[in-house]
């Protein structure tokens, strides 16, 4: 009896082990199709990585990020040249032979590309820390945490109350950039003084000229009744006295003589604008200061129609201000130069960038 026992507690333990080694294969085959499934793209996560730029990883969220920000200034580009009502439109029509689709997907992948470059130069100069996107996104985490406590406790805060994924990376690149500018002055961007002085004497008279005193004097017909509303019967003849004024100034009269018959009593209308006003943009009459900017002393304007009268205007006289000094245009310059400098070194590291790129899983994310 007991030997019969023996011999048929055996047959279960065959059977566990054949369970279980069914059952490991099923998980390793499973473990393998997913293995596989992402190698060919088939599946993806967030964090599933869309290409290496300079050995430093692009994942599919942040790719994402960078696509969703750019769709809507696509689609507002090409919504300029054609109507987009739907997005099977904005999928399917093309304009110059390429659709926005594609469009949106290669410029995120572009700018995502330049983005990176800029990280990486950030990090090797001390900037950032790190250039992964899941570190940004734990940054995100704790800014908003911290302007939740901080609301919580009456505390000011600068900015939103929450920073959105997109708004957030922006603000915290370009403050990134900001210093990377400054960081790169220091060496590669660096500019000789000869030249922002050299650039400054070149664009003396067309960017540093200050504004002309000048001054003015105007003959003004109202069209206006004693109530201050236009009347079309008092236009008709405002309009037929401004032409006699500008045609007897063209014959010879001098403008002052004109302004007394036609403004007995206000006498000659006098405006200055000083160059203070002008840079303060504190013009009372701007309409009648563009016109005087197009004259030479002693020219008279053509006739100029405002909202309630028609007038002539004789500049007087332009006194020339000088420029702008050095010391005051040399930042202009020097951040004007260090922008284009910038520009053209970043686009250079891009160019030889070592960029690669998984090609079938770049396939499969659509715009959404």
């Amino acid at each position: 009896m007991m030997e019969n026992n023996a011999g048929i507690s055996k047959k279960p333990v065959v059977k566990v082990h054949v369970i279980l080694l069914v059952a490991g294969i099923l998980v390793l085959s499973a473990v393998l199709a997913i293995l596989v499934a992402y190698q060919a793209g088939l599946i993806y996560g967030d964090f599933s990585e869309l290409a290496r730029v300079n050995g430093e990883p692009v994942y599919v969220k942040e790719y994402k990020m960078k696509l969703l920000s750019n769709t809507t200034e696509v689609i507002n580009y090409f919504s300029q040249s054609y109507a987009v009502e739907t997005k099977e439109n904005f999928r399917t029509d093309s304009y110059s032979g390429e659709a926005p689709v594609e469009m949106a997907r290669k410029k995120a992948l572009d700018d995502i590309v330049e983005v990176k470059v800029q990280q990486i130069l950030a990090k090797e100069k001390g900037i950032i820390e790190s250039t992964d996107y899941r570190e940004f996104l734990k940054e995100l985490e704790n800014e908003n945490r911290q302007r939740k406590d901080a609301l919580k406790s009456n505390k000011v805060v600068y900015g939103p109350d929450n920073y959105g994924e997109i708004e957030y990376f922006n603000y915290s690149f370009d403050n990134m950039v900001s210093k990377l500018k400054e960081k790169l002055k220091e060496n590669e961007l660096s500019i000789p003084e000869e030249k922002l002085e050299s650039m400054y004497n070149l664009l003396k008279d067309t960017r540093f000229k200050l504004p002309d005193d000048i001054k003015i004097q105007v003959i003004s017909i109202g069209f206006t009744d004693e109530k201050g509303i236009i009347n079309d019967d008092l236009k008709s003849k405002a309009r037929v006295k401004i032409e006699e004024a500008k045609k007897r100034i063209d014959n010879g009269e001098p403008f002052e003589e004109v302004a007394l018959d036609y403004n007995p009593k206000s006498g000659v209308l006098e405006y200055v604008f000083t160059k203070e006003k002008q840079m303060a943009k504190d013009i009372s009459h701007p309409e009648l200061l563009d016109e005087a900017l197009k004259l030479k002393p002693g020219q008279v304007s053509e006739i100029i129609e405002r909202s309630t009268d028609f007038v002539l205007i004789l500049c007087k006289e332009k006194k020339s201000t000088g420029y702008l000094p050095y010391k005051d245009a040399r930042k202009q310059l020097l951040d004007e130069l260090i922008e284009k400098d910038y520009q053209e070194y970043i686009d250079k590291l891009v160019e030889q960038a070592d960029v690669k790129i998984n090609e079938k899983l770049y396939r499969r994310i659509n715009v959404n």
